[in-house]
């Protein structure tokens, strides 16, 4: 099933809205935003990633976006409790969102930028080096899918702070499988599997 990333972006500006009403800051991540920095590729949902620490009462949070979204309270209550992910699903357009409560990165927050993502829908993103930060991250975790994203934002973004990029891949404990994509990325080799 193709899902048009429009749909995506207004689906992350209807939770986003509820999040700033709480005091929730937010960015979106994942394959919505490995397809803005890089090539476009399909995706089933939307990721993003919180900071519940400002949220003053997260009851209150979960039940607005309880009125907008199937979500289930023990799943949200977990997830903020192990720093892990909660799902919401859109009742009316059946999409649906991974929201991450703990960031990959230090400092992340500190380094969002605005974008428009689909016509006329500006929202938070990761930068283009911790996009893929963030996908080597899931590649030592075993994603394969994102091996391709870091490959693709690597050709396509020319202005990468790459002192910073190699600085986090190191203490991430990635910089390796960097490397490894990095060469994939600059040697347009058609025989390369990824």
């Amino acid at each position: 099933m193709n899902i048009d990333i429009e749909e995506l972006a207004m689906l992350a500006k209807k939770i986003g809205e509820i999040l700033v009403r709480h005091g929730v800051q937010y960015h979106l991540t994942g394959g919505v935003i490995a397809s803005h920095y890089g090539e476009f590729r399909n995706t089933q949902d939307v990721d993003i990633v919180v900071d519940m620490d400002a949220c003053k009462d997260k009851q209150s949070l979960f039940l607005e976006l309880k009125k907008e979204f199937y979500i289930d309270q023990s799943a949200f209550d977990e997830a903020i409790q192990m720093k892990s992910m909660f799902q919401v699903l859109d009742m009316d357009s059946m999409l649906r969102a991974d929201i991450y409560t703990a960031p990959i990165l230090p400092s992340r927050f500190e380094r969002v930028v605005n974008a428009e993502i689909a016509d006329g829908i500006s929202l938070p993103i990761s930068t283009p080096e911790d996009s893929i930060l963030s996908k080597l991250h899931w590649i030592k975790l075993g994603s394969g899918r994102s091996r391709k994203d870091v490959v693709a934002m690597l050709r396509v973004q020319e202005n990468l702070d790459n002192d910073y990029l190699e600085a986090t891949a190191e203490q991430l404990g990635v910089k390796a499988i960097l490397e490894e994509l990095r060469q994939i990325a600059e040697s347009y080799d058609p025989h390369v599997i990824l």
